[in-house]
């Protein structure tokens, strides 16, 4: 058996400064909230990747587990303790600190973060840097195939990175037949990091890595539409544990089957199992909104409403669902901020539908809070 590993980035479709966008690099008039979301994300990495990257693709959830994962303590911070806090964190990472006292500053930094203090998401923005392989390399495992279709797996470890940019302690989250897994915590292993750092200071990190298979079939061989959905239900049904394979399937009903009765119960697991990955902590909150649960949408935000602002590119999908839940809540200045940024932020080339219902939402909100009546934050799409 041949496997042949495919990354994610490897499905961009290069374009030069020319290009024009055709209709199947965008969104469908009719698409899901989830959909649009997941859409926007595909778009701001590259504008003609969204057919590749969400429309076809079997793996949308290919990057769940990919990150740092660090025992941070949990803070929630008014307005006026995060420059406290954010000055103390700094001057703990301007000295000597324990490894322990790195993640109770990473921790401290997030929640300042959090509470809007902008300092403190640039900082972590500059000086959180993840691991950076430095030296080997993972090759797919080489085992002879006869098959004349593709199969495909993806492969979930959980492991530690240490001081010494070693990969070790390694667990299999997903797997597939033939267990390629071992052959690649085999690699991992022969591999060197660069450590996990906030303000130059390492510290030993949990990490996971996703790799996506497959073997045999032709090089253009792809699955369609019914085997994509079988195969996103049944890894969740081998892999229950996994915030992958659930976030997969919960994008994957998203794009193609937002009606179907088992996407909200999806889409509560998978947030449940990763409540800081954007799309699905976004969705949660969006769904939120539309059953009036005002508060919970916020607290389903929280862990990524500011970090969402922190990158070259924020989703105007997750500032229109923290405005929709701040008009529902009587928050008129937040919703009004958020709503305007959304807008500002929304792509010339997006759908005109759209962009007319994010600059209609807008005014709607701004009439509102001049003279309250009631206006439904909930306007939108599924």
């Amino acid at each position: 058996m041949r496997w042949h590993l495919l990354f994610l980035f490897l499905l961009v479709v290069p374009t030069g400064c020319a290009h024009r966008l055709r209709p199947s690099d965008l969104p469908p008039p009719a698409a899901s909230h989830g959909h649009l979301a997941l859409a926007m994300e595909a778009f701001l990495r590259d504008p003609a990747s969204y057919e590749q990257r969400v429309a076809r693709n079997p793996v949308l959830a290919g990057g769940i587990s990919s990150g740092t994962s660090l025992e941070a303590p949990v803070l929630e911070l008014e307005a006026g303790q995060a420059p406290g806090v954010f000055n103390e964190a700094v001057q703990t990472l301007a000295g000597k600190p324990t490894e322990a006292q790195i993640v109770q500053a990473l921790g401290d930094l997030h929640a300042a973060c959090d509470a809007d203090h902008e300092p403190a998401c640039q900082f972590l923005k500059e000086q959180n840097l993840p691991p950076a392989r430095i030296q080997g390399w993972v090759t797919h495992p080489k085992e002879r195939s006869l098959s004349f279709r593709s199969e495909y797996a993806v492969v979930v470890l959980q492991c530690r990175i240490g001081l010494d940019g070693r990969v070790r302690d390694c667990q299999v989250i997903e797997d597939g037949s033939g267990h390629p897994s071992q052959h690649l915590i085999a690699q991992l292993g022969e591999s060197r990091y660069r450590p996990w750092t906030l303000a130059g200071h390492a510290a030993t990190t949990s990490y996971a890595f996703t790799f996506n298979l497959r073997h045999g079939g032709p090089a253009d061989d792809e699955l369609s539409l019914e085997q994509r959905l079988g195969w996103a239900r049944l890894r969740v049904a081998h892999f229950p544990q996994s915030g992958g394979a659930w976030t997969n399937l919960a994008m994957q009903l998203a794009v193609h089957a937002p009606e179907d009765p088992d996407y909200p119960k999806v889409l509560a697991q998978a947030h449940a199992l990763a409540p800081s990955f954007q799309w699905t902590a976004t969705e949660m909150a969006w769904h939120r909104v539309q059953a009036g649960q005002y508060a919970a949408a916020l607290m389903a935000l929280r862990p990524v409403i500011r970090r969402s602002v922190m990158g070259d590119s924020p989703n105007p999908y997750v500032l229109e669902t923290a405005a929709a839940a701040h008009f529902g809540l009587s928050q008129c200045a937040e919703a009004l901020a958020e709503q305007q940024k959304a807008v500002g932020l929304l792509p010339a080339e997006w759908p005109a539908p759209e962009r007319e219902r994010f600059q209609r939402k807008l005014q709607d909100y701004q009439s509102a809070c001049a003279a309250p009546k009631a206006v439904s934050a909930a306007t939108g799409p599924r």
